[in-house]
């Protein structure tokens, strides 16, 4: 059971899929369970203070091959809008499983 980080490349518009710090892997899709969301708040103030992109917010999680759940829900991450990943209001930490599609969005089941 490897554990990987997931976050989306805008320069590329994908998925990147890192292992250990090392990028491996760029995809369109892709699922992963026992989900946790990370966000750098040094980094995030830098993209703030700045206004350059940056790495700075990710999932980690194990890879599967899942459908998408009918109760996910939709989680989303804007560093201009606050630390967190979102659902609605409400910030979200881990999740048991998520979906991240190929329009750049990402679902979980919580």
């Amino acid at each position: 059971m490897r554990r990987v980080d997931v976050y989306r490349n805008l320069n590329k518009s994908c998925w990147s899929v890192r292992e250990n710090r090392r990028v491996v892997d760029h995809v369109e899709s892709i699922a992963l369970y026992d989900v946790r969301f990370h966000v750098s708040e040094a980094a995030r103030q830098r993209v703030l203070r700045l206004g350059q992109r940056a790495v700075l917010a990710w999932a980690n999680g194990v890879i599967i091959d899942a459908p998408l759940q009918r109760s996910s829900e939709r989680i989303k991450f804007d560093p201009f809008e606050g630390p967190h990943f979102m659902v609605g209001e409400w910030p979200v930490h881990e999740a048991n499983l998520v979906h991240f599609d190929r329009n750049g969005r990402c679902w979980g089941v919580l």
